[in-house]
C-alpha cells in the first residue's frame, strides 16, 4: 500500500516538474484532506477527497472531491465546485479543468458571477485566460437592468459583451424583446439584435423589427424595417426610434400606418407615435387611403394625425394643410379636414370645394358620410353653392344657407337646399342636336329647393315656399344677372389622382370614355417630394 498516502491534515503538494514545452502551463497545485494515488491503464491518477483546493496562476478552485490526471495535467472536480479567478466566481456540481489550455468544462447548476453580472446554466465551457465562455442547452444572464435567456450563448469577459442565439428573450425594465440573435454589452447595457425581433411593452404595444439597437438603461431603441402595433394601428417604416420611457416612436422612410378595425391606410415619408398621448403623425407626402367596396378614396395633406382614445366617438384623423381628395367620381380641396372613425364622417374646413362629374359644390364647411361600401351623403354647412355647366358652357347655379346631397351608388341622386335659396338656370332648345341654343334664363328666389339628378345630369328642380321667378331672354343678359353672389368657377384647381399621390402615374386606358382607370392600390407607390407641415388652427377642438 506504499502507493497510497493518506493525509489527516491538509497538506500542500507542489509538483516540482515543469513541462519544458512552451505550449503548456505550470502544473496544477493542490491540497486536500485525503489523497490517494493509483494507476489506470498505465496512467497515474491522484484522487483528492475533502476540502479540495487546487490552484494555477490567478485561479483557485474548490470542490468536495477530485481526480487529477498527472500526465495530462487535467483535474476533474465534483460536489460544491467553486472557481475564483480575479473578479470572476463560478460554481457548479461538476468540473473538468485542463491545466495546459486553462479550459474549464462546468456542468449542472452552473452559476457564473462577475461584478453585478450573473449567468445560470447547466452547461458552460470557460477559458481562464481569455475569459471567454459559452453555454448551450439554455442559459440565463442577468444584471441589475436586464435578464437575457437563450438556448446558446457566448460571453467575452474582457470585452464585457455577450452573444446569444436561438429563442433569445431580453427582459428589460419596461419591455420584453424576443429574437434569435442578440449582442449585449454588460457595461453600456446596449443590446443589438439581427433578424426578426419582437418587442412587447408594458402597455402591451407590440413592435416588430428586422433587427435593431436597444439602449435598455435609457429605454431607447433604433431598429430597421420595423412595425409598431398599438391598440388601433400598425405603424411600419424603414427605420424606427423607440423611447419606451416617453412611450414615443419615431419613424423614417416609407412610413405606413394601417388601421386594425377599419379599411384605412396612411403613408408618408416620416412620422411618429406618441403612445402616452394616443397620437400618431405622418408627414411628407402623406396620403390616406379609405378602401371602399368597389373603389378607394384618397386623401392627401402635408400632415396626417391619428388620435386614439378609449372613447370611440373621439377617435379621428386630422389632415392639414393643403388637403386634396380623389375618387373616380368625387374630387375636392380644403385647407384642413377631420375624419371621425365611429360615424365615418369626413369634415372639411376653410374653403372646401368639391367636384362630382360636371358639378362644383362648395360651402363654409363640408361633411361627407362614408359607409363601408360607398359615399352616402354630403352636407354643406353655411353659404352652400352648387354650379354646373350645360352643353353651351352656361353656368347653372344654386345657392342657399345649407345643402344636403344624397348619393346612390356613390353618384349624386338629389340635393335639398334649405334657407335663402336662389337659382340661375338656363333654358336650352335642344330639338336639333346640331343646333342647340339658349332660349333664356330662369332666376328664382325661394326658401327651399330640391334638385334631382339622372345619369349625372339635373333633370328636375322643385321650388318651395313662395318662389319668385323671373325669365330673362338672352338679349337682356348681363354679368350681374348671370352670376349669383359669391359665384366662382374653379375647375382648373380640380385635383387629379397624380396630384393626390404626389407622383406621375402611368397612362392607363379610359373606361367608357369618361371615368379614369383606377390603378390597383397595391401598385401605387407613395414616394414623392417633401412637404412643409403647418399648424392647423383650432382643428383639435372641432366636433
Amino acid at each position: 500500500m506504499w502507493k497510497i498516502v493518506r493525509f489527516c491534515l491538509a497538506a500542500l503538494i507542489l509538483l516540482s516538474s515543469i513541462h519544458s514545452s512552451a505550449q503548456k502551463k505550470d502544473k496544477i497545485k493542490y491540497k486536500a484532506d485525503e489523497l490517494y494515488e493509483f494507476r489506470e491503464k498505465g496512467q497515474k491518477i491522484r484522487r483528492l477527497i475533502g476540502n479540495v483546493v487546487f490552484a494555477q496562476e490567478t485561479s483557485t478552485m474548490y470542490c468536495d472531491s477530485s481526480l487529477y490526471y498527472v500526465k495530462e495535467n487535467i483535474m476533474e472536480a465534483y460536489g460544491r465546485v467553486r472557481i475564483v479567478d480575479d473578479s470572476v466566481t463560478i460554481t457548479s456540481k461538476k468540473l473538468i479543468y485542463d491545466g495546459n489550455t486553462r479550459d474549464s468544462q462546468l456542468r449542472e447548476n452552473v452559476v457564473y458571477r462577475k461584478g453585478e453580472q450573473k449567468l445560470v446554466t447547466d452547461f458552460l465551457d470557460y477559458n481562464m485566460d481569455t475569459e471567454i465562455g459559452n453555454y448551450f442547452n439554455k442559459g440565463t444572464l442577468s444584471d441589475p437592468t436586464n435578464t437575457l435567456k437563450s438556448e446558446t450563448g457566448y460571453f467575452y469577459g474582457q470585452a464585457d459583451y455577450s452573444l446569444f442565439w436561438t429563442n433569445v428573450v431580453l427582459d428589460a425594465p419596461s419591455y420584453t424583446l424576443e429574437t434569435d440573435t442578440l449582442r449585449y454589452n454588460s457595461v453600456t447595457k446596449e443590446a443589438i439584435s439581427t433578424g426578426e425581433t419582437v418587442i412587447i411593452t408594458e402597455d402591451e404595444s407590440i413592435l416588430h423589427a428586422d433587427g435593431g439597437v436597444f439602449r435598455t438603461e435609457l429605454d431607447q431603441s433604433d431598429f430597421i424595417d420595423g412595425t409598431i402595433e398599438t391598440t388601433d394601428y400598425y405603424m411600419e417604416a424603414d427605420k424606427l426610434f423607440f423611447d419606451d420611457l416617453k412611450k414615443y416612436y419615431d419613424a423614417k422612410g416609407h412610413v405606413k400606418l394601417t388601421a386594425k378595425n377599419d379599411d384605412m391606410i396612411i403613408t408618408g415619408d416620416k412620422g411618429y407615435n406618441d403612445d402616452k398621448n394616443g397620437i400618431s403623425k405622418v408627414y411628407g407626402n402623406a396620403v390616406m387611403r379609405r378602401i371602399l367596396e368597389e373603389d378607394t378614396l384618397y386623401l392627401s395633406a402635408d400632415t396626417l394625425v391619428s388620435i386614439e382614445s378609449e372613447y370611440d366617438s373621439a377617435k379621428r384623423i386630422l389632415a392639414y394643410p393643403n388637403v386634396k381628395v380623389w375618387r373616380y367620381n368625387l374630387q375636392g380641396l380644403s385647407d384642413s379636414a377631420a375624419y371621425y372613425l365611429q360615424d365615418s364622417l369626413l369634415y372639411f374646413y376653410f374653403d372646401p370645394i368639391f367636384w362630382n362629374h360636371k358639378n362644383q359644390i362648395k360651402g363654409d364647411t363640408v361633411v361627407v358620410e362614408i359607409t363601408e361600401e360607398e359615399i352616402k351623403s354630403m352636407d354643406l354647412l353655411q353659404n352652400s353653392f352648387l354650379t354646373s355647366q350645360d352643353t353651351l358652357l352656361n353656368f347653372n347655379q344654386v345657392k342657399g344657407r345649407t345643402m344636403h346631397a344624397i348619393f346612390e351608388a356613390s353618384e349624386i341622386h338629389r340635393i335639398h337646399v334649405d334657407g335663402n335659396s336662389e337659382s340661375v338656370y338656363y333654358v336650352l332648345d335642344e330639338n336639333d342636336p346640331k343646333d342647340i341654343f339658349t332660349l333664356g334664363m330662369n332666376r328664382i328666389l325661394c326658401s327651399n329647393i330640391t334638385i334631382r339628378f339622372r345619369d349625372q345630369e339635373v333633370y328636375n328642380v322643385s321650388f318651395y315656399v313662395k318662389p319668385e321667378a323671373k325669365f330673362i331672354p338672352p338679349h337682356e343678359f348681363t354679368p350681374e344677372i348671370q352670376r349669383l353672389k359669391n359665384f366662382s368657377w374653379r375647375s382648373d384647381e380640380r385635383p387629379s389622382l397624380e396630384d393626390v399621390l404626389h407622383r406621375k402615374l402611368e397612362k392607363q386606358p379610359q373606361n367608357n370614355g369618361e371615368t379614369p382607370f383606377i390603378p390597383p392600390a397595391e401598385k401605387i407607390n407613395m414616394e414623392g417630394a417633401g412637404s412643409n407641415p403647418k399648424k392647423l388652427k383650432n382643428l383639435n377642438n372641432e366636433g
